[in-house]
């Protein structure tokens, strides 16, 4: 069979349209961890690339990891390029070298006009979600379109769902002509701040990085602290970017239970979790919630220190009487046993909060109740249990026997000749009955207390296959179904039995066209006629022009592809081949296709 390739295009947008978008929205910058990834280009960062010159994308990680790699477009256009439906493990290995793309079914290729676009990677060392949701989308789709609203959608539904050990890494390139380029000098206070520019890694402060003309923004982590500047580059000078971290010094006050109010040196100031700046010296600190007892802790904290206090706070008891009728029952509180009620009454002491209270005695059935109690209140809880109604008999036969038998829901054995004896409470219930190569089979059945009843089962043999017809435009092409062959198909159609209820794929070869294939699903003892057209292979040939002298600009076909040297594919055929270059008479040629490859070469003769 012939594989198809599929052609993605690299749509670039011209560069001033990110003015509209705020880079630090749009790109990711991870923390610094110990899953460090990288992605890179077949051509140096910010390298230009010519239309419809290959690209290929490169990635590592230096731990066993899931990646997602998606392209930015300036246009605000997020495209999901791995893992996708040709390529779609996307779980790889420490310290290997990857290339995108992995299959021969797609290739990339850039297309105009000129501009600037972003590549991004992400890693996670877990599946996350937003990993398994894209993973889906990108296998099921040929490159989906994410959204048109690239902040929005890195911002809404990227980022918040970015958990666990995680990492990212950033690459770009240009179409046409790189953007007039500065520097940008990276200083942080105090220095020795990691510092990541348009969400890739730079280094320590201070750095010196040379970025193109327009806006970036920086981020800089100092111990827990981030801080994200934005600027703007200007062609041939120099900006200096400073993160500055004020040593603060702060208290980080958590409770047990959150949500308590906190005073601090007897002020208010808000609800726990809280972290607040203060002044160094001795503080005290106290929690408060409804139901619970106060807590308060005295301390000293030092100029620039972090200092985390943590208050537990211990319930207000409350009160249960508890009751039974009958009396003598085993009482169980939130499945925990207490003890047994008395005539008197079982009296416990619990916190504040909601219960389930379950009496139990044998011969009878179990009571429960669930009671919410504040603090210091005193509850009384009667409980009565209902004595337990003798079991019914259910004797169930099935034809044919040996099929697995469910009653409610619960598996209750193995239908024998001889029956099936199982006890069961006076009631209606479902009997379920079930054998290979049989329909499963139900039945309602209603049973008194301490009757015997016997239900019969007869079970419906399963009907397995059906019949695919299957013709094709032109006749003779070579069948294979779900990967296996199955012959050719001559005018009157090729007859196979498939199995029923499953989808299977249907392909047609022949020699000099395309395959062609649908999926197909028949019902038990149908018979489905499938016609499958082929379409004829275009050919293609490899056309290399040169010129001397070379730059020349070479139009085919009244169109500029390029200038000398260039090397294209084009489809078997005459074209009008013109090359131009100042100085010189334009060199008019008969371009003919029809071999793999073609090669021109030609001397431009001078204008005297």
């Amino acid at each position: 069979m012939r594989k198809t390739l599929l052609v993605v295009l690299v749509v670039i947008v011209a560069a001033m349209s990110f003015a509209d978008m705020q880079l630090k929205n749009v790109i990711i910058v991870p923390k610094p961890s110990e899953l460090e990834v990288k992605v890179w280009l077949n051509k140096p960062e910010g390298a230009v690339y010519q239309v419809n010159e290959s690209l290929n994308i490169y990635f590592k990680a230096n731990k066993s990891c899931y990646v997602l790699i998606y392209d930015i477009r300036t246009d605000g256009k997020i495209t999901l390029l791995f893992p996708n439906k040709y390529d779609s493990n996307n779980y790889i290995a420490p310290n290997v070298n990857y290339k995108l793309p992995i299959s021969n079914l797609y290739s990339f290729k850039v297309s105009p006009p000129e501009g600037k676009e972003y590549i991004q990677i992400i890693a996670s060392t877990t599946f996350l979600p937003i990993i398994q949701q894209l993973k889906s989308l990108g296998t099921t789709q040929s490159f989906p379109l994410l959204s048109e609203d690239a902040e929005n959608y890195v911002q809404k539904q990227i980022i918040p769902y970015l958990s666990g050990e995680w990492a990212s890494d950033i690459t770009y390139f240009y179409v046409g002509k790189a953007a007039r380029t500065g520097i940008a000098q990276l200083e942080s206070n105090p220095t020795g701040a990691y510092v990541y520019v348009d969400g890739k890694y730079i280094g320590r402060t201070p750095a010196r990085v040379e970025l193109d003309e327009g806006q970036h923004f920086a981020t800089f982590y100092w111990q827990n602290d981030v801080i994200t500047e934005t600027f703007f580059i200007r062609a041939g000078q120099t900006v200096v970017v400073t993160g500055n971290f004020a040593r603060k010094t702060l208290l980080n006050i958590t409770t047990n239970p959150t949500g308590a109010q906190i005073f601090l040196d007897g002020a208010f100031i808000g609800v726990s979790p809280i972290q607040v700046e203060v002044q160094p010296g001795q503080h005290t600190v106290l929690a408060t919630k409804a139901g619970y007892v106060p807590a308060q802790q005295s301390f000293s904290v030092a100029a620039g220190e972090t200092r985390s206090i943590n208050l537990k706070l211990n319930p207000e008891q409350a009160t249960l009487n508890i009751f039974t009728v009958p009396s003598g029952a085993s009482i169980y509180v939130n499945n925990q046993y207490r003890g047994t009620a008395p005539p008197s009454g079982l009296n416990l002491n619990v916190a504040p909060g909601t219960y389930t209270i379950t009496a139990r005695l044998s011969n009878y059935q179990d009571a429960s109740s669930i009671i919410t109690v504040d603090p210091g209140e005193v509850r009384r809880v009667d409980l009565t249990l209902i004595p337990i109604i003798r079991k019914g008999t259910l004797n169930i036969f099935t034809n044919p026997v040996g099929a697995t038998v469910y009653v409610d829901g619960n598996y209750v054995g193995v239908s024998q000749s001889s029956g099936l004896s199982i006890q069961v409470d006076p009631g209606m219930h479902t009997i379920i009955a079930q054998l290979a190569n049989y329909q499963e089979t139900s039945v309602n059945v209603n049973i008194g207390s301490g009757e015997t009843k016997r239900v019969d089962i007869t079970l419906i043999p399963i009907v397995r296959n059906g019949i695919l017809n299957i013709f094709t435009n032109p006749v003779g092409a070579a069948i294979y179904i779900d990967g296996s062959y199955w012959g050719t198909a001559p005018s009157g159609g090729l007859r196979v039995e498939v199995d029923a209820n499953v989808v299977h794929q249907v392909v047609a070869t022949l020699t000099d066209y395309e395959d062609a294939s649908v999926n197909v699903q028949v019902s038990p003892n149908e018979t489905k006629t499938v016609t499958l057209t082929l379409q004829p292979i275009q050919k293609v040939g490899t056309v290399s022009i040169n010129s001397s002298p070379s730059n020349a600009l070479i139009y085919i076909n009244g169109y500029l592809k390029g200038v000398t040297p260039l090397k294209l594919d084009l489809d078997y055929g005459t074209y009008q081949l013109v090359l131009i270059k100042g100085g010189y008479y334009a060199e008019v040629i008969t371009l003919k296709v029809d071999k793999k490859t073609v090669s021109i070469n030609t001397t431009l003769r001078p204008i005297q």
